[in-house]
């Protein structure tokens, strides 16, 4: 029998060989190990002993997860630079997501009045920064890139790419002033009739590119499509041009014009039924015929997407899915006219194979036709499953939201196999303020897994119309942002929705949900009778949005802290991958969802 002494002896031997064999383990072997994990294995693996915690905290280690993340959830992999950053750096980019998802669903709370939810602030900021959008015009539209590094800017006279610098780069409170890193400047008349300076366009990533489709014009519509693929640290950039298109259509205004763009296409919704995709690479086009059917929206309202070579058009109350097929355009295009434009009236259309039409869940209540605002938003992911929100403006008053998966397959043969609509969480609103999203263009960046919508609160149209005009708001008026998770009680620890409390559960779903509305959850029985009056109509709200089919997940809400008394600020952009939020001052609110803003912008990051 071995000695107690001599155990210990061999025990030692055989850690120190399993400590050198991971010590000797090359880098490459690392890298290949991080590239078939989540940051979050790799951090798992890091805590199980002190030799794996060495060995995987390397800068290749974690380069090769960061660029995983950003392949895996949509962030631009340009943002970073990964060769100038540390380890600690690396680290922190990559845990980006899963990090702003913890903060929201560990500082949210399900929250029966909005305005009880928590406050969420930023660790960083805001910072103040001057952008000059355009020459001589305050005016233009914008778009945060994902990874909140770089800001797009056009007004129909420049477009520009600014850089932001990335985020956990500055902690200042007065913050760094933005680069403009490349630019564009349109001669006059470039876009004719469209000098307003209401500029629009359409953004698309591609590998480690940002192309730009820019459109502009009334009756003649014009369309440039650019690219930039080299992000200098310091050195200026330099757009690429890609290709020109103009097209005549008599009834067509570019306030009435969608433009979606995957790779090397764009897709043109034009009017008279019609679309036109584009291959601004190989300069070819091909002008499509639509279906009529029974899509419930008109052709501006409807929300359009581009996901694996299938188009997705949102509906107030359905959706359409239709094929277009890789080599479509290749087998119908034809050359784009040199110095000339793609009459509507005249082109030779080619058909798409037949739509197929998929049906939302019914509304809970009688709708309210007369209070016009956008029903569907945050449909942003370019990924499956596909979630975005359906709202119902009701009678009642109240606002009715559900939140809804969509996702396809495809058969042998290559045709689309929709699968049912799925129900992710369900809540009503209650009355005198309408919930709602006021979409733009990258108003919230979702990368795959981490979808936490924003959620606007207005007052009625009267108090809007008055905080456009700089009017200032009576307290109770002013227009709140929230972002909420569909999170559901077993998935993180809940508060108690009683907001002079807010105490945390010790274990995961031990607080109960009222009966009613399966909304809130309490501590204590005191909590639920200290809060019955407040509660009590909005629980009545929310059976009617139960009433319709099985209880969803209630969502956690956290609000935003603006730090600006204007109530006219709106969010430019959100980005869940790295937790950093652009506003500004909302000039204009255009019923196409797009947001005109001055020169400055403010920038909160809300990751330490």
């Amino acid at each position: 029998m071995l000695e107690p002494t001599e155990v210990n002896t061999r025990q030692s031997r055989r850690l120190l060989r399993y400590l050198s064999v991971t010590d000797e383990t090359p880098n490459d072997l690392w890298m290949e190990i991080a590239a078939l994990l989540e940051p979050l294995d790799i951090c798992s693996l890091q805590t199980t002993c002190r030799a794996l915690n060495q060995a995987l905290y390397r800068k290749p280690v974690w380069a090769v997860a960061l660029r995983q993340v950003c392949r895996e959830h949509c962030l631009f992999l340009p943002t970073f630079p990964i060769d100038e950053m540390d380890t600690h750096q690396l680290f922190r980019a990559a845990m980006g997501p899963y990090r702003f998802n913890s903060l929201i669903e560990g500082t949210g709370s399900f929250a029966g009045h909005a305005d009880d939810a928590p406050t969420l602030s930023p660790a960083h900021g805001p910072f103040t920064m001057s952008i000059v959008i355009g020459a001589s015009s305050e005016w233009g539209t914008t778009y945060l890139v994902p990874g909140g590094r770089f800001f797009l800017t056009f007004d129909c006279k420049v477009l520009a790419l600014w850089d932001l610098g990335f985020v956990g780069s500055v902690k200042s409170v007065s913050g760094p002033e933005p680069r403009r890193m490349a630019y564009v400047d349109f001669t006059p008349g470039n876009f004719v009739v469209f000098e307003d300076g209401k500029g629009f366009m359409a953004v698309s990533m591609y590998q480690d590119s940002l192309r730009v489709v820019l459109f502009g014009g009334s009756g003649r519509i014009t369309l440039e499509a650019f690219e930039i693929s080299h992000f200098s640290e310091t050195g200026a950039s330099t757009f690429r041009h890609l290709g020109e298109l103009a097209v005549d259509d008599a009834t067509a205004n570019v306030k009435q014009l969608v433009v979606v763009v995957d790779g090397d296409r764009a897709i043109i919704f034009a009017s008279a039924g019609k679309l036109i995709i584009w291959d601004f690479v190989s300069s070819i086009y091909v002008v499509v015929k639509r279906v009529h059917d029974n899509l419930s929206s008109s052709p501006v309202g409807n929300r359009k997407l581009y996901i694996h070579n299938v188009l997705i058009e949102l509906g107030e109350n359905n959706l359409r899915i239709t094929d277009v097929p890789p080599d479509f355009v290749l087998n119908f295009g034809k050359p784009v006219p040199l110095g000339g434009a793609v009459s509507l009236a005249t082109a030779k259309t080619s058909t798409l194979p037949t739509p197929q039409m998929i049906q939302y869940p019914p509304p809970n209540d009688k709708v309210d036709e007369d209070r016009m605002f956008p029903s569907v938003g945050h449909w942003y992911q370019a990924q499956l499953p596909l979630l975005f929100d359906v709202y119902r403006q009701y009678k009642s008053g109240c606002t009715g939201v559900t939140r809804l998966s969509f996702t396809f397959t495809r058969s042998p043969l290559g045709g689309i196999v929709p699968a049912p609509l799925t129900c992710i969480a369900k809540r009503a609103f209650p009355a005198k303020r309408t919930f709602n999203v006021i979409d733009n263009l990258g108003s919230l960046h979702v990368p795959g897994g981490f979808n936490k919508p924003i959620v606007t609160s207005m007052p009625d149209m009267r108090a809007i119309e008055m905080a456009m005009m700089g009017i200032k708001l009576k307290p109770g008026s002013e227009i709140r942002r929230y972002i909420y998770s569909t999170a559901g009680a077993g998935e993180a620890f809940n508060k108690c929705s009683r907001s002079g409390c807010r105490k945390k559960e010790f274990a995961k779903a031990t607080y109960k949900f009222c009966s009613g509305c399966h909304l809130v959850c309490y501590c204590s029985t005191q909590c639920q009778q200290a809060h019955w009056e407040p509660h009590k109509q909005v629980c009545k709200d929310q059976k009617k949005c139960n009433a319709s089919g099985p209880i969803a997940p209630p969502m956690r809400f956290v609000k935003l802290a603006l730090e600006v008394a204007d109530p006219r600020f709106g969010v430019l952009g959100i980005c869940a991958g790295s937790g950093r939020m652009v506003h500004s001052k909302m000039s204009v609110l255009d019923p196409s969802g797009m947001r005109y803003v001055g020169s400055n912008v403010h920038i909160s990051d809300f990751l330490s």
